[in-house]
């Protein structure tokens, strides 16, 4: 029987409206994740994990330095407050927001040790998820568990790995 582990689950998922809509001026302002995780008094991790799901939805566009500083986006007064007003609707059923509601935490140990095998042979993120039959978020939540955990080291090429891992080797031909 395969041990099972909640990953994460000492990470605060909630945001208020407030915090989400500081998050979008900081986002556009070209703020870094960790100067972000300083505004908001909270871990990197959980600023990282609202980046990944607002990229996901579509509600922050892409940046040249993505979670590092860059130049201030313009996006329009008008632009920003219909954003503003869209994340209403991220509250209908619930007083607060949870980053990442669809993913799922929960991993058998035997899948975490081949995880960090793959990891540390460079496997790309699609390649660990697909021989994982999981979701590339799924991983991606995994990486910062294990990661924090100090499980895992940061590796050349990051979460992509070696894409061109497994080559052709070129054969010499006697003439």
């Amino acid at each position: 029987m395969s041990v099972t582990r909640i990953i994460l689950d000492h990470v605060n998922f909630e945001w208020t409206i407030v915090g989400l809509k500081h998050f979008l001026d900081y986002w556009y302002e070209g703020r870094s994740l960790n100067e972000m995780a300083e505004l908001f008094n909270r871990p990197a991790e959980e600023v990282l994990l609202l980046m990944i799901d607002f990229s996901k939805r579509g509600k922050i566009k892409e940046r040249p330095n993505g979670v590092g500083a860059n130049d201030q986006m313009y996006i329009k007064k008008s632009v920003m407050s219909s954003k503003k007003r869209e994340l209403r609707k991220l509250f209908e059923e619930q007083p607060v927001y949870y980053a990442c509601p669809h993913s799922d935490f929960i991993w058998c140990e035997t899948d975490i040790t081949a995880f960090q095998k793959m990891w540390e042979d460079h496997e790309p993120i699609r390649h660990i998820a697909n021989r994982l039959a999981r979701k590339v978020d799924d991983i991606l939540l995994l990486i910062i568990d294990q990661a924090e955990l100090g499980k895992i080291e940061p590796r050349k090429g990051g979460a992509f790995g070696k894409e061109n891992k497994h080559e052709e080797k070129k054969h010499l031909v006697a003439i």
